[in-house]
């Protein structure tokens, strides 16, 4: 009877611990799946008068990117994008090149274009969250983060 309790009490230790370990993966899960970047491909958010489809045609034509992230608000144009992993050596050349080709497009719009990652990840933590608050002074953050050396 005794050993009928122990092995009882073994296995019922063993259930909970089970119980325990899969609700911990699943909170893992939902925890990192809410961290998700935006995929690859050209994002936009558009919050001015100005035509973002030129724009987007102008990333999405260039091979050398990965993803591209836009934001066009009032005068001014701030593009973070992810170059492919052989093209980070030309990241300067690409950002000239394509700031060139949109100030050419936008003429009228104060274009900032970078490859750096800070600027990635804030211009897409902008375009998830749909921010419309503030929106002028985090921008002016996000070029002042260029200026900035690492």
């Amino acid at each position: 009877m005794n050993k009928k309790r122990i092995v009882l009490t073994y296995f019922y230790k063993k259930e909970g611990n089970a119980i325990r370990n899969v609700l911990l993966y699943v909170f893992i899960l939902i925890v990192l799946s809410g961290c998700a970047r935006l995929g690859e491909g050209v994002h936009i958010y558009n919050h001015s008068t100005a035509d973002s489809k030129l724009a987007e045609r102008i990333f999405e034509e260039d091979e050398r990117l990965v993803s591209t992230n836009a934001i066009f608000h009032n005068d001014d144009l701030v593009a973070g994008m992810t170059v492919k992993t052989f093209s980070r050596f030309h990241k300067e050349k690409i950002e000239k090149e394509l700031k060139k080709k949109l100030e050419e497009s936008y003429p009228n719009l104060t274009v900032t274009v970078s490859a750096d990652n800070k600027v990635v990840h804030k211009t897409s933590q902008i375009i998830q969250d749909k921010e419309e608050e503030q929106l002028d002074e985090k921008l002016k953050k996000i070029v002042s983060l260029l200026k900035e050396e690492t």
